[in-house]
């Protein structure tokens, strides 16, 4: 275990948790690179599918950040991310169709839950992104067509937690969220930036699959026209300090409770 000083400070704790020690390739990455910043880490193997029960009792340890990861279905990420609001960066692992399966189904969380995923195989991506968390991010810049109906999603979510946010600054700061189209490529920098990939009704869906996996080389990657899930992500790395619990956990029960009401509507019938 190791305590990682930012600016003087001991942080917090990130939990890495894959579901094979056959990924032991890509999760070494991710080691080397909290153990040379000296973060404080824990390194587990768990499947969400052959030991769920032992994932409970992981994630009821205490963590600031969770990176998961997965091949094939990859569904780690997902389960993780359905227990906790922690922020929780996902991990897809090259398999069958050179990752594309892990990557869709780390991305494409529904409203609510989300998981930020790097590209396929992209540990190292996942380490750093995993530390900048850590930092102080207390702004968060969205970066992108204002006018787009996924930025406004990104909007109104903020102004549902009444978080502040600043719109195209000359000089982003804090977390990023970057809105962009099927052709652009992640921007090769080191900063904390959650893209969300935009398309139209008439754009082709299976090239959209093929473009991120192909453009997702850097930053953290959630669902097609997902603004929504981008904001929550953004709120749940704010959170780290604990600001944001109370209406987080509200945020989860309100929409659990949407559920099993359409459920109990569904047994009357």
């Amino acid at each position: 275990m190791y305590d990682y000083l930012w600016g003087g400070r001991v942080m917090g704790k990130i939990l890495i948790v894959f579901g094979s020690k056959s990924d032991e390739t890509v999760f070494n990455d991710i080691i080397y690179v909290l153990k040379e910043k000296g973060a404080h880490y824990e390194m587990r193997i768990c499947s969400a599918h052959r030991t769920p029960e032992e994932l409970d009792k992981i994630l009821k340890e205490d963590y600031d950040v969770v990176i998961a990861g997965a091949g094939l279905a990859a569904h780690l990420p997902g389960v993780v991310a359905s227990k906790t609001i922690r922020p929780v960066i996902g991990v897809p692992v090259d398999g069958n169709y050179q990752g594309l399966d892990a990557l869709l189904s780390i991305m494409q969380m529904p409203p609510g839950i989300p998981v930020m995923s790097v590209g396929v195989n992209k540990s190292t991506v996942a380490g750093k992104m995993a530390l900048l968390m850590l930092n102080e991010n207390q702004k968060i810049s969205l970066l992108g067509d204002k006018d787009n109906p996924t930025f406004k999603k990104a909007e109104k979510m903020f102004k549902e937690f009444n978080v502040s946010y600043e719109i195209n600054p000359e000089y982003p700061e804090g977390i990023r969220i970057r809105f962009i189209t099927l052709d652009e490529e992640a921007t090769n920098d080191e900063e904390l930036t959650l893209y969300v990939p935009m398309i139209e009704k008439e754009d082709d869906k299976a090239e959209a699959a093929i473009n991120v996996l192909r453009n997702s080389t850097n930053g953290l990657w959630l669902g097609l026209n997902r603004g929504d899930n981008a904001a929550l992500a953004a709120i749940e790395i704010l959170n780290i300090s604990g600001e944001y619990t109370d209406k987080l956990n509200k945020y989860r029960k309100d929409h659990a409770d949407k559920i099993r009401m359409h459920d109990a509507e569904m047994n009357k019938k």
